[in-house]
């Protein structure tokens, strides 16, 4: 993996010459980011040891705790505090991913996945013997299909834990599997019920009954989280003036765009932006202007 900066300050972290990699956490000791950093490419973090500190994504804090897994995807924002754990970190390209995975699959890596997921011992042991595999094949010929068969099995396992009974291969797990891929290829441009449901071939009501049994959640209030996701990667790291975040994110006022998230988090822009340039100790902020 090797770190490069993009027109972001936030570092973007990249697969050179691979397409996939599994790493023990205990081998990159020093090299896990206290900073805040994203990635091009989808991560799973599985965790076999406890520490008293979280680590961060998308700017929020979550456990680090004996047998907690994460999925990340590219894009977002992650990063550590304190000592490091035990566990494993396997990584993989954008091109594995969109090759192999079905909806099961691929609704793990969704941003509103990443509460983690919790195993058991017994599922400890066999996704160990799974690890130990990929680790095998990856320091010898790193053969894809061979490499993806136990990737695949990898995550198979993992959508058997809590996660499953939300995307259970009912209709309405399939229907929400397939929404969440439309939310995230429109949520900038497409704020409305209607677009979703007559995607899906079925009413607005229907979409909110099934979020509502699955995730006690509503189509609003996950669009409306995916926009303050994306406004806070890059508020916070970016160096666009907010009028130019405001008309990217399907605002076309900006005054409105600050109102919004300003309901939404309780701070305007202006104020989330100093607040995480203060957690940074970056002397810059003065050289980003709300108005700029």
């Amino acid at each position: 993996m090797q770190e490069v900066n993009s027109n972001h300050d936030i570092p973007v972290s990249r697969l050179e010459h691979t397409f996939f990699e599994i790493i023990s956490i205990e081998d990159l000791g020093y090299e896990l980011s206290r900073d805040n950093h994203r990635h091009d490419f989808f991560e799973i973090l599985w965790f076999t040891s406890s520490v008293g500190t979280p680590h961060y994504i998308d700017f929020e804090p979550y456990p680090i705790e004996d047998g907690l897994i994460y999925l990340l995807a590219p894009g977002q924002v992650h990063a550590y505090e304190g000592p490091s754990p035990s566990g494993f970190v396997i990584v993989f390209s954008r091109e594995m991913f969109s090759n192999t995975m079905d909806p099961q699959l691929r609704v793990l890596f969704n941003p509103f996945m990443n509460r983690g997921v919790r195993i058991t011992a017994e599922e400890s042991m066999v996704l160990h013997q799974l690890s130990q595999l990929m680790m095998l094949e990856s320091r010898a010929i790193k053969d894809f299909f061979i490499l993806l068969s136990y990737l695949k099995a990898f995550l198979l396992l993992i959508s058997r834990s809590n996660l499953a009974p939300a995307f259970a291969y009912d209709k309405g797990g399939q229907r929400m599997s397939v929404l969440f891929e439309l939310i995230e290829g429109n949520f900038r441009k497409e704020r409305y019920a209607g677009f979703y449901a007559s995607a899906l071939g079925i009413t607005p009501k229907r979409i909110n009954e099934i979020l509502h049994e699955k995730f006690d959640l509503t189509l609003t209030r996950i669009l409306h989280t995916r926009l303050i996701l994306e406004a806070k990667r890059e508020i916070a790291y970016g160096r666009k003036s907010f009028k130019e975040i405001s008309f990217e994110l399907g605002f076309s006022d900006q005054a409105y765009f600050s109102r919004f998230f300003k309901v939404q988090t309780g701070m305007m822009p202006a104020g989330f932006r100093s607040r995480m340039f203060r957690l940074r100790g970056n002397e810059e902020l003065n050289m980003i202007t709300a108005d700029k």
